[in-house]
C-alpha cells in the first residue's frame, strides 16, 4: 500500500517540496508518493476529513499555518508559543498531531552554511508565521538581542513577544534597511513579490549575515543586492526543516544529501 502526504497551501504551484520528499523516499527505496494540493484556508478543513488510512502527513505553507491550529488542537510548546505549525503528522487511527520544524530548519540553515552557531544582535524582517518561527529560533542561534522590522504593528510585536518569551531582549519597529551592519544577521521573511514596490537600500562594507526565507526565484533581489557573500538561501532552510518532516512521516533518518541535490 502506497502511503501518501502532500504539501497544502494558496497558492502552491511554486513549491519544491515534492521534489525534496520524493528524492528521499527514491534514496531509501520506500513506497511513499507526495504531492502539491491547493488548498485554501476555507477548504482545509474538509480536505481534513476527507483524508483516509494511506495518508501519514501534511506540510503546510501560507496561509495554511495559523489556519491549522484553528482546527487541530495541540499541546506541542512550540506550536502553541509560535502559533504556526507547517507539519501535520497522521497516525493509523488518524489521529493528526502538529509540530513546527521552520524552527529548526532557519537554525539548521544557518549554522551548517555558515560554519557559525553564535548571533548574539538578530534582525528578522517581516511579521507573519515565518517570522514567529524566526524568533524561537534565535535562541538557538545564541541570540540577546532580537529587533523585529516590519509594517504590521500589532503582528510585529506577536513576535516581539515570542522572543521575550524566551528570554531575549526584544524590541520592533517600522520596515527599514538602515543600520542592518549593527546586527550579526538578519532574518527576511517576506515573500518576494514584496519587493516589487519596495526599496532597498543596504550599506556598503558590512559584515552582516543574511537568511532569505524567499527561494524562487533564486539568487532573491535582497540577495543580490547584499553587501557579502555570508548569505544562506531559502532553500536551504526549505530543505532542513523538510528533512525533519521526513523523519516524522517516515520515521527514518533523512537521507539529507539525495534531498539536497533535488532542489540545487
Amino acid at each position: 500500500m502506497t502511503r501518501r502526504a502532500a504539501v497544502l497551501g494558496h497558492p502552491i504551484n511554486h513549491s519544491l517540496s515534492p521534489a525534496l520528499h520524493r528524492a528521499g523516499y527514491q534514496a531509501l527505496g520506500l513506497d511513499f508518493d507526495y504531492q502539491a494540493i491547493d488548498v485554501t484556508e476555507s477548504e482545509l478543513p474538509e480536505f481534513l476529513a476527507d483524508l483516509d488510512a494511506n495518508w501519514v502527513g501534511l506540510s503546510l505553507t501560507m496561509p495554511l499555518k495559523e489556519r491549522i491550529t484553528e482546527i487541530i488542537p495541540t499541546t506541542d510548546a512550540l506550536v502553541r508559543l509560535t502559533n504556526s505549525a507547517n507539519t501535520v503528522s497522521i497516525a493509523p487511527d488518524r489521529t493528526m498531531s502538529l509540530s513546527n520544524t521552520d524552527v529548526y530548519g532557519i537554525r539548521q540553515s544557518v549554522t551548517e552554511s555558515l560554519g557559525i552557531n553564535q548571533f548574539e544582535r538578530i534582525l528578522i524582517i517581516g511579521s507573519g508565521a515565518t517570522a514567529r518561527s524566526a524568533a524561537a529560533a534565535c535562541k538557538d542561534l545564541g541570540a540577546i538581542d532580537v529587533v523585529i522590522r516590519a509594517r504590521n504593528v500589532p503582528a510585529r510585536e506577536q513576535v516581539q513577544r515570542v522572543a521575550i518569551s524566551l528570554g531575549m531582549e526584544s524590541s520592533s519597529a517600522d520596515l527599514r534597511w538602515e543600520g542592518v551592519g549593527d546586527y550579526d544577521l538578519v532574518i527576511c521573511t517576506l515573500p518576494s513579490s514584496a519587493f516589487d514596490h519596495h526599496q532597498i537600500h543596504i550599506d556598503q562594507g558590512i559584515k552582516t549575515a543574511l537568511l532569505d526565507v524567499a527561494y524562487s526565484p533564486w539568487p532573491s533581489r535582497l540577495a543580490t543586492q547584499w553587501p557579502n557573500d555570508a548569505i544562506v538561501s531559502g532553500k536551504e532552510m526549505l530543505l532542513w526543516q523538510a528533512t525533519k518532516q521526513f523523519e516524522i512521516f517516515t520515521g527514518m533518518d533523512a537521507p539529507v544529501s539525495a534531498m539536497r541535490n533535488a532542489i540545487l
